[in-house]
């Protein structure tokens, strides 16, 4: 018998296998409700998890060939590699002013109050849609866009819910994010090699992210504006300091690398095409120095492409540990068992595996939300499972993902990107003495954008709204295939 077909076997029961991963999941979760997530500790609880699942199997040098085998597989290399080469990409935008672009025209077009509370929902998008980057809109668009809002007579729990939905909307949208480079590399074929490819679950989803913001435009626009202005021409001098017309430069490297992802070309070559892009603009333009993307100081290397990496580094190396534990699950038959039960006890349609994609999301989402990241990690090999069982699509299945991942962590009291917000809001109150305290509650209900795409996505799986299942070579096909 070669290893590929070889069962992994643990002593007492199948069910052991998700030892490691309890582990994991039970540390994740403490950090998240005492608010201390921090990614270095859950490498070292998927570490620890490891270690402990090592005493209950029957073999265990093939338990570690098991371990390292998911530690170097196809799915989590490929979204290593991606989002490595999106670290870099991200950083070169940043570099290139690409958010005093974007408030430049805010000021152009005079928008204040609601208005502008709508104006910050489309901003914090374009930036979340260019840089891929859900908790660097945050931290980079509210150091701007809160002070003015509420200058300009914005709410401020609104003002900061439109902040917080327009990462999640551009999160949802960008070919670049981690939601959805983890969704859809982690969502694989029954009927040929490979996984969901990223353009085709942007394109497949995008009425549906679309619906969602319409529902939120409309929300923000009657709530966003029972502010009091300030001062207006305090607003405007504040927002001078952060204006640059030809950041929206950076715009087209952003438009031709979504556009090229949902044409269906390689994402490493629609991602080049943007590297290149950017750099040759932003070179050319002024916006910044060849010393922005590489440079020695004093021995130490500098710039868009170190820093691009580092960012991702040690989440790069979380995932390849959860793969790893994920391939535990399958190898030793756990996760095939478990499907199964879900099948026979719970899942009667595919409506019922929807359900079921949306009920585990929907739970990982709110118990991990300190990072939606690691939610999206965790949850994943369980909604692949269950989706290759009931023939779903991978393009489906991913996107039920990543839309559930993009609701609860933006909007929970203890969620990773409120505290985020939070956090730099209260280090502007030292400069900014009008702005208000907002409380972690505040924006539990004002985030409608997170809040209308779980409701969207219930509904979906409820009356199968774009539901496809995988034809005999991988295609999208309306009806289940009948074997």
């Amino acid at each position: 018998m070669n290893d590929n077909e070889r069962k992994l076997e643990f002593r007492g029961s199948t069910f052991l296998a998700l030892l490691p991963f309890a582990i994991f999941i039970i540390i994740t979760i403490a950090l998240s409700f005492y608010n201390a997530a921090d990614l270095n500790m859950m490498i070292g609880a998927g570490v620890i998890g490891l270690l402990v699942g090592m005493l209950f199997v029957k073999d265990i040098s093939y338990y570690w060939d098991v371990v390292l085998e998911g530690l170097g597989s196809k799915v989590g290399m490929t979204a290593v590699m991606l989002w490595l080469v999106v670290g870099i990409y991200g950083n070169i935008l940043k570099s290139g002013q690409i958010a005093e672009g974007l408030v430049w025209l805010g000021v152009k077009l005079n928008v204040n109050g609601a208005a502008f509370t709508v104006a910050a929902f489309f901003f914090a998008a374009i930036f979340a849609m260019a840089t891929g980057s859900g908790f660097g809109t945050i931290s980079t668009m509210s150091f701007v866009l809160f002070p003015a809002g509420i200058l300009l007579g914005s709410n401020p729990a609104v003002l900061a819910g439109a902040i917080l939905s327009g990462a999640a909307f551009g999160d949802n949208l960008a070919p670049v994010s981690d939601t959805t480079i983890i969704a859809a590399t982690s969502q694989e074929y029954l009927h040929k090699n490979g996984t969901a490819e990223i353009g085709g679950t942007v394109r497949t989803r995008t009425k549906f992210v679309l619906i969602a913001a319409a529902i939120a435009i409309v929300l923000f626009f009657i709530f966003g504006g029972s502010g009091t202005v300030v001062d207006s021409a305090q607003a405007e001098q504040m927002l001078a300091q952060y204006q640059n017309p030809r950041g929206l430069l950076l715009l087209i490297p952003t438009a031709l690398v979504i556009l090229m992802a949902v044409k269906g070309i390689n994402i490493f070559a629609s991602l080049s095409v943007g590297i290149v892009t950017a750099t040759v603009i932003g070179l050319v333009s002024g916006l910044f120095t060849f010393d922005a993307i590489f440079a020695i100081q004093d021995g130490k290397i500098t710039g868009a492409i170190a820093e691009g990496v580092a960012g991702m580094t040690t989440v790069s190396i979380l995932l390849i540990i959860v793969v790893a534990m994920g391939n535990i699950l399958i190898k030793s038959g756990c996760m095939s068992k478990t499907v199964d039960w879900l099948n026979e006890k719970v899942i009667k349609t595919p409506r019922g595996a929807e359900l079921s994609i949306f009920a585990l999301s929907t739970i990982f989402g709110i118990l991990i939300a300190a990072i939606n990241t690691i939610a999206n990690i965790c949850v994943a090999p369980f909604v692949n499972a269950i989706g290759r069982k009931n023939e779903l699509h991978p393009y489906r299945t991913a996107n039920l993902l990543a839309m559930c991942v993009c609701s609860f962590p933006f909007f929970l009291p203890f969620g990773g990107c409120v505290l985020l917000l939070l956090g730099g809001l209260s280090s502007l109150q030292s400069t900014y003495a009008f702005l208000p305290t907002l409380a972690p509650t505040d924006m539990m209900f004002t985030a409608f954008y997170s809040w209308a795409i779980w409701g969207v996505t219930l509904v979906s799986c409820l009356f199968g709204l774009g539901r496809r299942f995988e034809g005999e070579h991988g295609e999208e096909v309306v009806e289940k295939p009948q074997h």
